[in-house]
């Protein structure tokens, strides 16, 4: 059962209208729509106030498994969404490590013109001096 389908459901029984819901959340009817017909994606505050609304835990909208688990005495929700694929996540690899080089050859760039920057001043210096010693 899809995320839209669950809200869809849960607000029927209740006999509550789109409109309801979305005064609830703070959106607008469209936008609650959208949600049902799984247009557009649930976002996890949304699924919180959702699941104060109909006395649901808000995991429950999702179609993936969340863990629980305490680092560094805070608690922490994480998601494992089980909508992407090895292809997606292969995608996501290859955009980060391609970020990871842009940014090294940036950086590589602009230490180059930094240390051309620091030689053109210790020649300038060195020309202050030279100059002050003829006068």
């Amino acid at each position: 059962m899809t995320t839209g389908t669950k809200i869809r459901l849960l607000r029927e029984q209740k006999g509550w209208d789109q409109g309801f819901i979305a005064a609830k959340l703070d959106v607008t009817q469209p936008a609650i729509s959208k949600l049902e017909s799984d247009q557009t994606k649930l976002s996890w505050d949304n699924a919180v106030k959702l699941g104060e609304l109909f006395g649901v835990d808000p995991e429950y909208f999702f179609d993936s498994a969340v863990n629980n688990y305490v680092y560094n005495n805070q608690k922490v929700n994480q998601l494992f969404n089980s909508e992407y694929t090895e292809v997606d996540i292969e995608h996501f690899k290859q955009s980060y490590e391609s970020q990871i080089k842009l940014k090294d050859d940036l950086l590589s760039a602009n230490n180059k013109i930094i240390s051309t920057l620091e030689e053109h001043i210790r020649d300038l210096k060195q020309q202050i001096i030279e100059l002050k010693q003829k006068k």
